[in-house]
């Protein structure tokens, strides 16, 4: 082999080089995506008249969608494997997702219906350090919306002195009704 070979050879070969990884990038996002919808999710669930059970089934569709998107976009555009993508729709789309429609649903309603209702009759639950007090509304009015009856930042002597509970309803942009006001009044 001759000097002129070698170099010959050595030029065809290319350099390796290494495939840079963006994939914590877009798992920062998921974090932080993550931390964005669970406090919203926190802030707009107490709002929003949906038990438990129904926002398990938000979270669990908006991370569907994640799915839907086929593995070889999440490769291409963010150079996922198989795992990442699992962690990135789960810890990422559903929460963000969720609490992003909780805040829409809540901040575009429409409709607001405000009513007094005359506190019949008042009762105490919890523990000893966490007490909440609820109220029985005449007629048995939303006896079943823990979330209108059960006031929680209220001292025992307000609720007393007060006859009536104001309740503002609203209905959301995704037809999930909403808790615009409430409070105790004369």
């Amino acid at each position: 082999m001759t000097n002129k070979e070698i170099s010959v050879s050595q030029q065809t070969i290319p350099k390796y080089q290494q495939k840079k990884d963006k994939s914590y990038r877009f798992l920062t996002a998921a974090v932080l995506a993550f931390f964005t919808g669970l406090v919203l999710c926190v802030a707009y669930y107490s709002y929003t008249l949906i038990n438990i059970f129904q926002l398990s089934k938000f979270f669990v569709g908006f991370t569907v969608v994640g799915f839907l998107i086929p593995l070889k976009y999440y490769q291409k555009w963010f150079h996922f494997i198989k795992y990442e993508t699992i962690i990135f729709n789960i810890i990422g789309i559903g929460p963000f997702l969720t609490g992003l429609f909780l805040f829409i649903n809540f901040t575009f309603s429409s409709n607001p219906f405000t009513h007094q209702y005359k506190i019949e009759k008042l009762y105490f639950e919890g523990e000893q350090d966490y007490k909440s007090i609820g109220v029985v509304l005449e007629e048995n009015m939303f006896s079943k919306e823990r979330k209108i009856v059960e006031l929680i930042r209220v001292s025992p002597n307000e609720v007393f002195s007060k006859q009536f509970l104001k309740v503002t309803i609203a209905e959301g942009l995704f037809g999930y009704q909403v808790i615009k006001e409430k409070e105790l009044v004369n």
